[in-house]
């Protein structure tokens, strides 16, 4: 019912990493949320490629990237529905030994090197999701037994003192798991399943990341404009007649000011004037930005030097697509 998304929270990081100057002092914790944000999306995608390769011979929906909003907002990694009930699968791709405190709700992994990190333990988050799925269900009237287990990439990994409230299965064992529980006694028939389907595809809002200097506390007069060459990752290409090119390196680029107004939607901010946009781009020509703007497909809200350009998720997706299929000449 809906697919795992590529992450557009990893697409900001990387940008914002790219137009902050490596000594700022918030330069490491943005590297390390990176670095969190995409061991979640390459386990996330671990899970998703399990159920795209094993068929189920009974009724059932498949959620990735579930963001709900009950008595709270919330995000489920998978959420799979049959006639037995609602199965919650968070995916935990944390590498090292794993240790769970018995007197604390945190679990602890200790690195190859000796580092010590700690983590929540995910039997919180799944109680958390558990009880808001809950909320979501009974205000649509549809009391459903809900069920929850984490999943660890790595088959091998070793674990220490297993809380007795946590169900932890490993990818493979996934189908293993669901076909045990496929014969429970049905809860749920099979018109009302596909009808709490179809709500819960409706009710779904997509994340929501940005902007990022916001979300990290950096102000935008802080961060590199200008547009960055692809060759040597200068920023500062000046605009010619076929593109872009660039002082430092030589490089001409077609189209290498999609990701600057893409940084710009994605760092600072979703709504952007044509003066904003001129000194991001670092372009005087105020015409040839309008132009810009309309070949985007950016709308716009206003008249004259009222006029804002005013971008969505939608669009966000798009400029990202077309950065990975601009034509460099």
């Amino acid at each position: 019912m809906k697919e795992k998304s590529i992450s557009l929270k990893a697409i900001g990081l990387e940008a914002l990493l790219r137009r902050l100057p490596e000594n700022h002092p918030r330069y490491a914790d943005i590297e390390n949320e990176l670095r969190k944000t995409r061991a979640g999306e390459n386990g996330e995608r671990i899970l998703a490629n399990v159920f795209q390769q094993y068929e189920f011979p009974f009724k059932h929906y498949i959620f990735h990237d579930l963001n709900l909003q009950s008595t709270g907002k919330f995000q489920i990694d998978t959420l799979f529905l049959f006639q037995q009930g609602a199965v919650i699968f968070e995916m935990k791709n944390i590498a090292g030994k794993i240790s769970f405190p018995e007197t604390q709700n945190q679990l602890t992994r200790t690195l190859e090197n000796g580092q010590v990190d700690a983590f929540e333990c995910p039997s919180v988050q799944l109680e958390r999701n558990k009880m808001l799925l809950d909320d979501w269900f009974h205000a649509h009237h549809m009391p459903i037994p809900i069920y929850q287990a984490a999943v660890f990439p790595r088959p091998h990994q070793q674990f220490e003192n297993l809380r007795k409230d946590l169900t932890l299965v490993f990818p493979l064992e996934i189908p293993i798991f669901l076909r045990r529980m496929s014969s429970f006694p049905p809860m749920i028939e099979v018109p009302q399943l596909t009808d709490i389907a179809n709500k819960l595809t409706n009710a779904h809002r997509e994340y929501d990341p940005f902007p990022l200097t916001a979300t990290y506390g950096i102000h935008p007069s802080e961060l590199s404009t200008g547009v960055r060459c692809n060759q040597c990752g200068r920023f500062g290409m000046q605009s010619i007649y076929n593109g872009w090119g660039c002082p430092q390196c030589g490089n001409v680029e077609a189209k290498a000011h999609i990701q600057t107004v893409l940084d710009y939607f994605m760092l600072i901010g979703k709504r952007i004037s044509n003066k904003e946009c001129r000194q991001f781009l670092r372009l005087e020509c105020r015409q040839k930005v309008k132009r810009i703007l309309m070949q985007l497909g950016v709308p716009s809200e206003g008249e004259n030097k009222g006029r804002f350009y005013v971008a969505d998720l939608k669009l966000i997706r798009k400029l990202h697509e077309l950065t990975r299929s601009k034509v460099t000449k």
